[in-house]
């Protein structure tokens, strides 16, 4: 036999239980059908080599050398453009800073001297990162 409590009871839980699931949020489906892309915001750049320079080698005594870039043809879109040197072994000699005065003029210590060669490149040095885009090398040979 049920009491009147226990009915009340079970009628409370019951009512209970059906105003939480009315209350509660129903689960959500959405589906999407349409769709857009988007331009891209970025751009690349090919750093070509320097179309031309003028470097010019000196030599004293056949056992010093004077490598002095005259000119050289700035690489468009570059920031940055430097002068490797080479001994006539192949060993790197001296890398200079061509956006620097400092860096177009290079004098070598005693050793004997042949025909070195030289690089010139653009750089693009990205602003506030290491990340740096290196262009095509302009080649040459220098001798006394």
């Amino acid at each position: 036999m049920i009491t009147r409590n226990s009915f009340l009871r079970t009628l409370a839980i019951g009512i209970a239980v059906l105003l939480g699931l009315v209350a509660a949020p129903a689960a959500a489906f959405a589906a999407f059908t349409d769709t857009d892309h988007a331009s891209p915001q970025f751009s690349a750049a090919s750093l070509a080599a320097p179309a031309s320079a003028s470097v010019h080698m000196t030599c004293s005594f056949g056992i010093r050398a004077t490598v002095t870039v005259n000119s050289f043809s700035a690489v468009e879109h570059a920031n940055y453009h430097d002068i490797k040197l080479f001994d006539r072994y192949g060993n790197l000699e001296f890398t200079g800073d061509l956006n620097k005065a400092s860096g177009h003029s290079y004098t070598s210590g005693l050793k004997i001297i042949g025909t070195w060669s030289y690089e010139i490149r653009g750089y693009y040095k990205v602003p506030g990162t290491s990340n740096v885009w290196t262009g095509k090398v302009l080649k040459g040979t220098l001798s006394c």
